[in-house]
């Protein structure tokens, strides 16, 4: 018996090949979900007017609009919902420059439809769900610690908070961690300590300095960690899914 996994939800997916569209549909549809399907941009914006979409899936390059541009019209309109997953077969945009620009996930093409429906699974479920369930174990560990106040930090560049991550700027002299490594998190400052896991997304030194800037998405949060980001999430407007640090 198939699990329903995207039961209840309402997808959009996007893209003008013909096939791909109706692959990744059929798909969704097969998971439980009810799928709506656009050739465009123009045709997306159409149904988004019309329906409420718990994810829209969405290629990059088509006639007449970007899955860019589409992103860029539905943050305008609600940061957090819907979530949007890109994809492309060519190097359009970076992960970290498509976190930054609200994008929830990037795909490459070719991708496995089992990667595609684990994000439509993890984006749709709600963050206190979400951030709760059992992360994969792991052994390696990232551990910050400073004296100073946490919003000192994000002032000055070298920490920034994300709707669905972090990026902070450690020391470069440390740094022994892969882009897709499962990281267990222990960040204290001088008001909070944070306690999670996370998936390094990317990496990257940072300029004129020894530091070096990882950009890491939330996993699992621990319960005092996922209140400290609920409360911090709903009295700022933060598009970044995860912020670049420059």
């Amino acid at each position: 018996m198939v699990d329903l996994v995207l039961k209840s939800k309402t997808l959009l997916v996007v893209d003008d090949e013909p096939d791909l569209r109706e692959i990744v549909a059929s798909e969704l549809e097969y998971m439980g979900a009810k799928v709506f399907q656009a050739e465009n941009v123009s045709a997306a914006k159409e149904l988004l007017e019309q329906h409420h979409f718990d994810l829209i899936v969405s290629d990059i390059r088509m006639p007449g609009g970007t899955g860019v541009d589409l992103l860029n019209f539905v943050k305008a309109k609600n940061i957090d919902v819907p979530p949007i997953i890109l994809i492309t077969g060519f190097a359009d945009i970076t992960l970290e420059n498509a976190f930054n620009q609200g994008a929830e996930a990037l795909l490459s093409k070719p991708f496995k439809l089992e990667d595609l429906i684990q994000m439509a699974v993890k984006l749709t479920a709600k963050p206190e769900k979400r951030y709760s369930l059992p992360a994969k174990s792991t052994n390696k560990e990232l551990n910050f610690f400073s004296d100073e106040l946490l919003d000192y930090k994000i002032v000055a560049h070298e920490c920034a908070i994300g709707r669905g991550g972090i990026a902070l700027a450690v020391d470069s002299s440390t740094f022994k961690w892969d882009t897709g490594d499962v990281l267990n998190f222990n960040f204290k400052f001088k008001d909070v300590e944070l306690l999670g896991t996370a998936i390094c997304r990317w990496w990257k030194p940072q300029d004129q300095s020894s530091k070096a800037v990882l950009g890491l998405e939330f996993v699992q949060l621990s319960d005092s960690t996922f209140h400290y980001f609920r409360d911090y999430w709903n009295h700022h407007d933060i598009l970044p899914y995860i912020p670049s640090l420059d």
